[in-house]
């Protein structure tokens, strides 16, 4: 694809305006219909009659057995097991016999009877534990206009279990046929639900194919009738596995190569992908995150603990936010790049896609992950914990009249970015402190064991009572953490995942100011392609952090850049930039959200340095000593660390960003990965580091309570 090409073809399919999203960010939830509101019922009713309209409809209608039958038949797997076979009669039965236990493995089914009896529970639970099930009726509409012409790819945003079940539950309430999902499995393995699963339409999927060559091919093939003959669609998540840490995770492409393959091969006119933005107001899985990212093992998923996970059913979890985003038809978005002439020669069973196709490919998933964020609602306590994070930084008390001045601010901010969030406006007078106050009392009912309000109106962190007795310190996969320090961590992690959805709009601007500082501490008057490389710099350092793409490079540093001057920050004045010194402070709010992940990275960096340059190691060994270094800072009340800098999900990204930007390498030995530091260009990068890090305002410790680190330390 050309540059230009690209860009237009970019900016057709997958871009809206900053104007047009200004414009509509206020009113954008206008289009959501909650599904536990009133006058809803003959949607939830799990009896009503089911009339699906179905994505690719089909002269007649493949069931799950006949799409077995053709994975059997299929070209791909004969000729895998007559050349496995290699002549010898029994072989080839036998083999046979094992594609379909594979299959049996793998293959969907779908009940609608179990899908009746499901959705009647999950009504209940919702009921239970919800204020509000909300859905874009207006893109589900336009939606539903395109169906009818092309196989239909949803691939949803993946923040906790509930997606895939929440994805069958809304098209069931919409009449749209359950499409075909991939799930892992560890959810295969659960006795009793994982044929219930099944009978709602998923299909299971191994981890790892590792060597099995025979397990691959049934796979490929299989998603591949899936697509060519399956007329509900299919559903995967794009980013591969749930975020514990709540941001976007760099997509991976497998699953995506597969599904487009025929696409490429000429054997089906075109794929219809379909962002999904799936927004939490509470994840169930708050906690279990929590923990993970502090290194406790997630526990394996049994019917047993599903059933003890029910005491769910006495908490209150606020709303989910549903969008089914912009639809991007792949032949469009491809253009001219999509050559299918190439493979016209050979038989398609026998080819593999290109690299510049698996590029393509890989283009397109990282634009799938910008629109999901895109389109994810950014709630009252979202905003909240950014707030409360940055005046806490500047080790300041917050009432509750200056919290809702500070997301009056907030929104301001997040909707000139093109935010979507629950802050409302009434009609021209801006913000309403009322609606605000409301919507503050509502978010902290829902979210009171995080933050409270005392009886002076001071927003504090809620006390917590952990007991970590119970973890397996000889399963942690980091550091043995002492108590106290879980203890400080587990609160100010439980906050840091509210912040970082916000990161998406955040990172970027925050970025842009922090370079802007430095520089122009160090030379004054800045450059504006001074500026525009340093910001490169640290884009390419958190890339796969914040999931920067450098196809956006120039874009979102323009944006951001234009709303840095509009809110007084920057002084855009063409080939200089200038730093705006009368702010009022208002740089520290983008400050606070990037600031702990940069020091997190500055820590990693001296681990490196002090402790591993002279030797190999492994990544379970480096995640360990980055724990214990950070453990150590924190007891010692040190500058430039947070708790957050304990987080194995950043300690690990930023090991391998180390590896992309050739600071580190790697290489296999015995089936294992070892790692070896290049001292030069890692010291290099914690020079940078530890000088970003001095243009950072605050000191991370200045939070108060018991949860932070005092003199009991």
């Amino acid at each position: 694809m050309t540059e230009s090409s690209e860009s237009s073809g970019d900016d057709k399919n997958v871009n809206r305006s900053k104007a047009q999203q200004k414009k509509t960010a206020d009113k954008y939830l206008a289009n959501y219909r909650n599904l536990l509101g009133p006058g809803t019922s003959h949607m939830t009713d799990m009896t009503k009659r089911y009339q699906a309209s179905y994505p690719f409809p089909k002269d007649g209608q493949v069931s799950p057995a006949e799409l077995k039958r053709l994975v059997l038949e299929s070209e791909r797997i004969r000729t895998m097991v007559a050349k496995e076979a290699d002549g010898d009669a029994k072989k080839k039965v036998a083999l046979e016999q094992v594609v379909r236990e594979i299959l049996d493995e793998i293959g969907l089914d779908e009940s609608l009877p179990t899908i009746r009896t499901l959705g009647t529970i999950l009504n209940y639970i919702f009921g239970r534990i919800l204020s509000g099930l909300h859905v874009n009726e207006t893109q589900l509409k336009q939606l539903k206009s395109k169906f009818g012409k092309q196989t239909v790819l949803y691939l949803p945003s993946h923040r906790s279990y509930g997606d895939f079940i929440l994805m069958s539950y809304v098209s069931f309430c919409y009449n749209i046929a359950i499409p075909g999902i991939a799930a892992g499995m560890d959810f295969h393995s659960m006795a009793f639900m994982g044929t219930i699963l099944r009978k709602t339409g998923a299909f299971y999927m191994r981890r790892s194919f590792g060597n099995d060559q025979m397990y691959w091919t049934v796979f490929k093939e299989y998603m591949r009738q899936l697509i060519k003959a399956y007329d509900r669609g299919v559903e995967f998540f794009v980013e591969g596995t749930r975020s514990r840490s709540n941001k976007a995770l760099t997509p991976k492409i497998g699953l995506l190569s597969m599904a487009l393959e025929p696409l490429f091969m000429g054997e089906i006119p075109d794929v219809l992908v379909v962002p999904v933005s799936i927004s939490y107001d509470r994840p169930l899985e708050e906690l279990l995150f929590v923990y993970e990212l502090l290194g406790v093992p997630k526990p394996k998923e049994s019917t047993k603990g599903l059933l003890k996970a029910m005491s769910i059913l006495k908490e209150n979890y606020g709303s989910i936010y549903f969008e089914f985003g912009d639809p991007i038809s792949v032949r469009e978005y491809l253009g001219s790049d999509l050559n299918r002439i190439q493979h016209a020669v050979n038989p398609t069973h026998i080819q593999t896609l290109t690299k510049s196709e698996l590029s393509l490919i890989q283009n397109l998933a990282f634009d799938v992950v910008h629109l999901q964020q895109q389109k994810i609602v950014l709630t009252t306590f979202h905003l909240i914990s950014v707030y409360y994070n940055y005046k806490k930084y500047l080790g300041k008390s917050i009432t509750l009249d200056e919290l809702i001045d500070g997301l009056a601010l907030l929104h301001q901010i997040f909707n000139d970015l093109g935010a979507v969030t629950t802050i409302e406006r009434t009609g021209n007078s801006g913000t309403d402190r009322a609606l605000i106050e409301k919507s503050v009392n509502e978010a902290l009912t829902v979210h009171r064991n995080i933050l409270q309000l005392t009886n002076d109106n001071v927003l504090v962190i809620a006390k917590s009572h952990h007991d970590f007795s119970q973890v397996d310190k000889r399963k942690l996969k980091g550091h043995n953490l002492s108590d106290i320090v879980m203890k400080l961590s587990v609160p100010i992690f439980t906050l840091q995942l509210y912040c970082n959805p916000c990161l998406h709009w955040l990172a970027q601007p925050g970025f842009l100011l922090l370079v802007a500082k430095e520089l122009f501490f160090r030379v004054g008057a800045i450059a504006r392609t001074t500026l525009r490389q340093a910001v490169a710099g640290l884009r390419c350092l958190f890339a796969s952090e914040f999931v920067f793409h450098s196809r956006r490079e120039e874009r979102e540093f323009e944006q951001a850049l234009r709303h840095l001057t509009k809110f007084g920050l920057l002084d855009d004045r063409g080939d200089v930039i200038e730093l705006n010194r009368n702010s009022a402070g208002m740089e520290n709010i983008y400050l606070s959200t990037v600031g702990p992940f940069v020091c997190c990275y500055l820590q990693v960096t001296f681990v490196l340095l002090d402790q591993l340059s002279s030797s190999s190691f492994k990544e379970k060994d480096y995640l360990a000593r980055v724990q214990e270094h950070v453990e150590l800072l924190l007891l010692r009340k040190d500058r430039n660390v947070h708790p957050y800098c304990l987080s194995l999900d950043s300690i690990s990204l930023a090991l391998h960003s180390l590896v992309a930007l050739g600071a580190i390498s790697k290489r296999k030995e015995n089936d294992v990965t070892i790692f070896t530091v290049d001292p030069v260009r890692v010291q290099s990068l914690n020079q940078q580091l530890r000088s970003y890090c001095g243009q950072l305002p605050f000191d991370f410790l200045t939070f108060q309570g018991d949860v932070m680190v005092d003199s009991k330390l």
